[in-house]
């Protein structure tokens, strides 16, 4: 996964992720980065400014990451959450849908699936422990460094709420 536009910022630094169902087009990309890239240059944190940047990965997620030495509020955080409902309304962008989970399959495409379809998935073999899924709930940027965000099955905390089936 490649973290550049990260680079700057310190593994204590807070991270957002903002998965999509359907993978970007180049026009949905687009939108995002024409979006995304002012409110970074201006986020502030009462009044401090906030060392801000995003990555798209593999057309699906968008992941924040920032940084301010006096904390980031939450009326600043509120402040990214009004922008991504702004691409939702203007654009039709679906980064806020929750109930949602990620995975690869065998093909290696990402696929995004309902919690209950998820559950049956593992129940039919479809999901097995080695399953690569997306933990879209990381938040620090160094558990997103160590490469927590796309992790085997089994190694997820979604094995805690999805146990496999007992081997037969």
């Amino acid at each position: 996964m490649k973290l550049d536009a990260f680079a700057d910022l310190p593994d204590d630094a807070r991270v957002w992720i903002y998965p999509f169902e359907q993978e970007f087009d180049p026009d949905r990309e687009q939108i995002i980065r024409q979006g995304l890239e002012p409110f970074m240059s201006q986020w502030v944190s009462h009044e401090a400014s906030v060392q801000g940047a995003f990555e798209i990965f593999s057309n699906r997620f968008v992941v924040v990451a920032a940084h301010c030495p006096e904390g980031i509020s939450g009326c600043s955080i509120d402040s990214l959450v009004r922008k991504f409902k702004s691409l939702r309304s203007l654009h039709g962008l679906d980064g806020l849908k929750g109930g949602i989970l990620y995975f690869r399959n065998p093909q290696g495409e990402i696929q995004a699936v309902a919690q209950l379809k998820f559950r049956e998935l593992i129940e039919s073999g479809t999901v097995s422990a080695e399953t690569p899924v997306f933990q879209t709930s990381v938040q620090t940027l160094g558990r997103l460094r160590s490469d927590e965000f796309e992790t085997p099955f089994e190694h997820s905390f979604l094995a805690r709420a999805f146990p496999l089936p007992a081997a037969k």
